[in-house]
């Protein structure tokens, strides 16, 4: 399943245009705020896998079902600095592939200063 989802490259580059539209809308990318990651898997048990390696590096991590596919959101509080979103989303990506997994990306509320 990993094969069909987005590579890191795609992840790291849908990341920095996410970072540029926020500096347009003045978001403090330095801000603490709740940045959600989105994972998406065919078997469960692969899924709470991920939430244990997950919950290890201090995601609060939920577990459901979107159709057919089982969904796991990983939540952390962090700032979106270009460095820290780089590093969590190459983390992120790391634990749910070797899960058998696609990480999707992230999201999170925009900060204004």
């Amino acid at each position: 399943m990993a094969d069909r989802g987005k590579s890191l490259e795609q992840l790291l580059s849908l990341s920095a245009e996410q970072l540029d539209q926020r500096l347009g809308m003045d978001d403090n990318l330095s801000a603490v705020r709740e940045v959600e990651h989105f994972s998406y898997f065919a078997r469960r048990k692969n899924a709470d896998q991920a939430r244990e390696s997950l919950a290890a590096q201090g995601f609060h991590v939920e577990i459901g079902r979107r159709g057919l596919k089982t969904i796991l959101i990983a939540r952390r509080d962090e700032d979106v600095l270009p460095a820290t979103v780089e590093a969590t989303v190459r983390a992120v990506f790391a634990i749910v592939t070797n899960t058998r997994g696609d990480y999707d990306g992230w999201g999170g509320t925009v900060e204004i200063a």
